[in-house]
């Protein structure tokens, strides 16, 4: 059998990264809360520390009993390695009658004010509209093939918009 240099190249290429084409990847779930209630719609973000021999950051938004699924560029999980994870639930409709619109229309002010039959809203509208406040923790993981799954309890912390 006689080797092409290029198709010597893609053999010894599979060869180091994997049939997968990055990183092995470890599955990475858990349970986000807030206070110890579980906390929807939490955006959950695993940034890799510079110590860590693959950068994997990976993402993913809770789902109604808190759970995440992290996954890193389409793929599920993140890398061995040392984590800053960092825990976010942006702003919420307070208007009453705003728990009826579509989730598409909640967090666009415009487009909430018309749906709840309101002109275009003012500044002052627009706090009424919404909360000016956002949810946020700050936590570290360790990633191994035997420690894949993290729970984070945010406990209240609640910080000022960017803006407000």
């Amino acid at each position: 059998m006689r080797w092409h240099f290029p198709s010597l190249m893609l053999v010894v290429m599979s060869t180091l990264t994997g049939c997968s084409g990055g990183p092995a990847l470890i599955p990475v779930t858990g349970t986000v809360t807030l206070n110890g209630k579980p906390l929807e719609g939490a955006t959950v973000t695993f940034m890799p520390d510079t110590s860590n021999g693959a950068q994997t950051p990976g993402m993913d938004t809770s789902g109604p009993s808190g759970n995440y699924k992290i996954m890193s560029n389409q793929r599920s999980g993140v890398a061995v390695g040392k984590y800053r994870v960092v825990v976010t639930k942006l702003a919420i409709l307070t208007n009453p009658k705003a728990a009826s619109l579509p989730d598409e229309i909640k967090n666009d002010p415009i487009q909430a004010a018309q749906a709840l039959g309101l002109d275009t809203p003012t500044a002052a509208q627009k706090k009424k509209l919404t909360i000016d406040e956002r949810v946020e923790g700050e936590f570290t993981a360790e990633v191994t093939p035997e420690h894949h799954e993290f729970d984070f309890d945010v406990k209240g912390r609640v910080a000022k918009k960017e803006g407000s």
